[in-house]
């Protein structure tokens, strides 16, 4: 379980993160804690206050209460920014540059000699596949091209933490895909962390390999994909016949039954109390003795979407 690493092996760690704006507590005495090399997911509705959470930790914002770790440094202090590469939602960029010179520019302000900087920048041009704009003005850039432009600035000093605010939100399906596996190859082959927020939670899973769920400024959720998986899915079945509504009266009633629904969809969700070895003789002697067609038995697959539905919805009835 990912809150168990050791504090040595943390590229992000706060305690009591919490940020008020007036009446408004944005963030609510946050915890997290984010093992080195890790891509790490941070999902939440509008407002749960994840883009005040990634401010804090750039240091575009001071904690108004609590404190947080860059690698074990104080995140907003010099020593912890120049650890991090930086990719904001709605990317701010030099509109009256060239590609080529605003990100030779910014590689100069990361503290790159002229010659590095030249280099690095023809590399991550061509890498994220705009050399061929390399003297057009960032200005008349599409607004995918301007997102690739960002993750460009923001790998430009070889950072040992990514933090993107929503890096595919303006691409076209196939510029997603090949973000999505620009950032795998970064963090196999260079062991660079990602902490990255988006809506896109079915592109996302393929990414991540554990996620923080946020709520109201608060943690409702922290741990591997896989863990959590395993949480929503233990002793939950998924049945499907040519007439689930019979086949749902008839095994309702049996002690091995925690929960039954028949969804919109009609698919019938099964949580059971043992295993489903029970459940199983009884839907076959249901199918059977009616002559019903048996479509599917198995257990619930799911997927990050089911994850942050019903764990959001969990948190707001507690």
């Amino acid at each position: 379980m990912w809150r168990c690493v050791t504090e040595d092996t943390l590229m992000i760690e706060t305690k009591g993160m919490t940020k008020v704006f007036g009446d408004l507590v944005a963030v609510n005495d946050l915890e997290l804690r984010i093992k080195q090399g890790a891509i790490h997911g941070f999902i939440g509705p509008n407002g749960a206050g994840k883009t005040t959470t990634i401010k804090m930790l750039v240091g575009l914002l001071r904690f108004t209460n609590g404190h947080g770790l860059i690698k074990g440094l104080p995140a907003g202090s010099k020593q912890a920014r120049q650890l991090i590469g930086y990719s904001p939602e709605r990317p701010s960029l030099y509109s009256n540059m060239t590609a080529k010179n605003y990100l030779f520019y910014m590689a100069g302000l990361s503290g790159l000699k002229k010659d590095e900087a030249k280099a690095r920048t023809n590399e991550l041009l061509e890498w994220l596949e705009l050399a061929k704009f390399k003297d057009k003005k960032v200005g008349g850039f599409s607004a995918g091209e301007k997102q690739r432009m960002s993750l460009a600035q923001a790998l430009v000093h070889h950072p040992e933490l990514l933090i993107l605010d929503e890096p595919t939100a303006n691409l076209d399906p196939s510029g997603r895909i090949s973000i999505i596996n620009k950032l795998k190859e970064l963090n196999s082959q260079q062991n660079i962390t990602i902490f990255i927020s988006s809506h896109i939670l079915y592109e996302l899973e393929k990414l991540v390999h554990s996620v923080t769920i946020i709520e109201k400024g608060q943690t409702i959720k922290e741990d591997s994909v896989e863990r959590i998986k395993e949480g929503f899915s233990q002793d939950r079945y998924v049945v499907k016949t040519s007439d689930n509504a019979k086949v749902m009266e008839s095994i309702k009633g049996k002690p091995y039954i925690q929960e039954i629904l028949l969804d919109a969809s009609d698919v019938i969700y099964v949580t059971c109390a043992d295993d489903a070895s029970a459940m199983q003789k009884d839907v076959l002697d249901v199918v059977t003795q009616h002559g019903l067609r048996l479509i599917h038995f198995g257990e619930e697959a799911i997927n990050l979407e089911d994850i942050y539905t019903r764990s959001i919805q969990s948190g707001r009835e507690q």
